[in-house]
């Protein structure tokens, strides 16, 4: 990895230079060198700030570190070298160093940005659990649930690239209120159809009854509740428990189904009933057990007492003293988790007065459970509207005594849909919400995937359905698959037959498919003359090496790009980085031919076109979007 071989002559760099005392007070350095692309390419390819961190301890002018450690460093196998500002190092790569990293995108294919843990020697070792959607199992999914979705899952599979350990997971909020009102129009669905009440007699309260009859259709619940039906249509707890159970079911289905249409996978689908209510210890499930917990935890609470002094010169003093209390307390028959005491803004309520749990309390308790599972690290990805439990959750994962640092919250904002031109925000309200599945039947997988995370989470955005639906230059995502296309096509035409233009006879093809195979799989793996042509100002003009440069460069940062896009979770990173590639590529198309030319530059200019191919691939694949070979 590029970045990875600059650190080491770096650090070898420091190293010699502490060595003979050139670093002024600085006695050892094994701590993390950025390298970062240069913002001015007049500048350099690379700069270098480690000078700047030094010079603290040092206790020398950054520009003073930035010469010596340039002294000591290695500028044969790296290239030219500026000091600029107050101390950074820039580097202007050579062609030695470029061609290197060619190599190794040859060599790696369709590993080539994938890092392993061994290669991650800076990496602290956390097992991850990704959660999100989680969506009711009441009705179809939405765009604000489809946006969470591939954002979820894009953010669950950037960490597998960059070495983690990941799991996802979809929360199924099988309890509760909404089940109760899931059973209620099921039910009565049901009897509307078998004739029983009438469309009128509907529960006012219920889910809407057009979803109802969508997914309990009579050919699906005759068939699922055979032997049950007559009951069913009568009224009845027993009998709107079953019909709600078919409704969980067949809602669930569903959405597994448009899920996995959009290619969103999840490792496990938790059910809340089964692992929190129904799975008992000593009689008591998950959620009486964490509130037990709670109960023994303790939280410092400042108890506030008036002195009154008699006398004369009667003063009223303020004593306060901190006191140690359960991290819980009953008030007016309700359990209540002293939240404020973790800098909620209020206590919140763990068990209502009637003894029904909150949402809060199968959240903790689930939490737990994580943690119980193994996972140190746990990302939710949430809709904007829960940023309100964020205090709450984070207090009592401290109070049952873990590191609220290890659930970090991604807030996914609100998402609207622009058709004709008129931007049409969601509301269940209006009647305006846009489920993922119409949507996907509109512009296909791999447009919807593209625009829901080429955005930042905590960002409102806009789906431009025109624009998904165009296949040009304005579309980004069939901008980019076109450079993949583009390349594909042209090792397809090195081993097909030509046709003469001049008098219509076919030619013999330029390659004979080994031929090819042997170039792709075994030459440009290894150092060659290939690569020299393609660096060389004898076959290319000034401002062909231009482009060359940059879209080597851009290639050669995938690996490092992985890297920091997972760490700050920000897959959009990497559709940033597939748009600016596409154009780069398509640039060099259009000023370098390939086919025509002598075999040598031809063969040179190819092993780019190849190493962009796979480059492109792999950076879709991290999306979960395809690479067609032809458009």
């Amino acid at each position: 990895m590029l970045s990875s071989k600059i650190r080491n002559l770096f650090q070898i760099a420091i190293d010699k230079a502490i060595l003979v005392s050139d670093l002024g007070e600085l006695k050892s350095f094994s701590g993390y060198i950025d390298v970062e692309r240069c913002k001015n390419p007049d500048h350099g390819d690379i700069a270098v700030n480690i000078a700047l961190k030094l010079s603290r301890e040092a206790k020398l002018a950054p520009v003073k570190i930035a010469q010596n450690i340039v002294k000591h460093l290695d500028v044969v196998a790296i290239g030219d070298i500026s000091i600029a500002g107050p101390g950074f190092i820039n580097i202007r790569l050579n062609w030695d160093f470029l061609e290197s990293a060619l190599v190794e995108i040859h060599q790696e294919k369709d590993n080539y940005g994938r890092l392993s843990k061994e290669a991650r020697a800076d990496m602290e070792p956390h097992c991850f659990l990704v959660e999100y959607v989680s969506a009711n199992p009441t009705g179809n999914l939405h765009l604000g649930h489809g946006r969470q979705a591939v954002l979820g899952n894009s953010l669950a599979r950037l960490l597998d690239w960059a070495g983690y350990d990941v799991s996802s997971e979809f929360y199924i909020n099988d309890a509760g209120v909404q089940i109760e009102k899931l059973s209620l129009s099921a039910q009565a669905a049901i009897q509307i159809q078998e004739g029983h009440i009438s469309k009128e007699s509907y529960p006012e309260d219920a889910y809407p009854l057009d979803s109802m009859l969508d997914v309990l259709k009579p050919e699906i619940y005759k068939s699922k509740l055979e032997g049950y039906l007559d009951a069913v249509s009568l009224a009845g707890d027993q009998a709107k428990e079953i019909a709600g159970k078919l409704a969980k079911g067949l809602f669930l289905d569903l959405q597994k189904k448009v899920l996995a249409d959009i290619e969103v996978h999840f490792d496990t689908w938790y059910s809340e009933n089964e692992n929190l209510h129904q799975v008992k210890i000593n009689d008591k499930n998950k959620i009486e057990l964490i509130c037990e917990t709670l109960k023994a935890a303790k939280v410092k609470q400042e108890d506030v007492t008036e002195d009154h002094e008699v006398g004369e010169n009667a003063e009223i003093g303020v004593q306060q003293q901190c006191l140690e209390v359960s991290a819980v307390y009953e008030e007016d028959s309700a359990l209540w988790f002293r939240a404020k005491s973790f800098g909620d803004e209020r206590d919140r309520v763990l068990r209502k007065s009637q003894g029904v749990f909150t949402y809060l309390a199968g959240d903790i308790a689930y939490h737990k459970d994580k943690f119980d599972r193994g996972f140190d690290k746990l990302i939710n990805v949430w809709g904007s509207d829960h940023h309100g439990q964020e205090l709450g959750i984070r207090g009592a994962i401290q109070a049952i005594g873990y590191n609220p640092d290890q659930l970090e919250l991604i807030f996914i904002q609100l998402v609207s849909v622009k058709e004709d031109g008129v931007e049409k925000k969601m509301s269940k309200r209006k009647g305006t919400i846009v489920n993922v599945d119409d949507l996907l039947a509109e512009v296909g997988k791999d447009a919807l995937r593209f625009f829901l995370v080429d955005s930042q989470a905590n960002n409102r955005m806009v789906f431009d359905l025109a624009l998904a639906q165009k296949h040009d230059k304005d579309n980004p995502v069939y901008y980019i698959q076109y450079a993949h296309a583009r390349s594909a096509s042209i090792l397809r035409n090195l081993v097909s037959p030509r046709i003469n233009i001049v008098d219509n006879t076919e030619e013999a093809a330029i390659f004979e498919v080994d031929e090819l195979e042997r170039l792709l799989n075994q030459d440009f793996k290894t150092f060659s003359a290939n690569f020299k042509k393609l660096f060389s100002d004898e076959y290319h003009s000034e401002e062909q090496l231009k482009t060359i440069r940059s879209l080597v460069l851009e290639l050669i940062e995938l690996p490092k790009l992985v890297i920091d896009a997972a760490d700050i979770r920000a897959p959009y990173k990497i559709s940033v980085y597939l748009k600016n590639l596409a154009s780069l590529f398509h640039q060099f198309y259009n000023e370098n031919r390939i086919i025509g030319e002598n075999e040598e530059v031809m063969k040179a200019r190819l092993s780019l076109v190849a190493a962009s191919k796979i480059v492109i691939k792999n950076a879709l694949s991290i999306l979960a979007i395809s690479a067609p070979e032809k458009m």
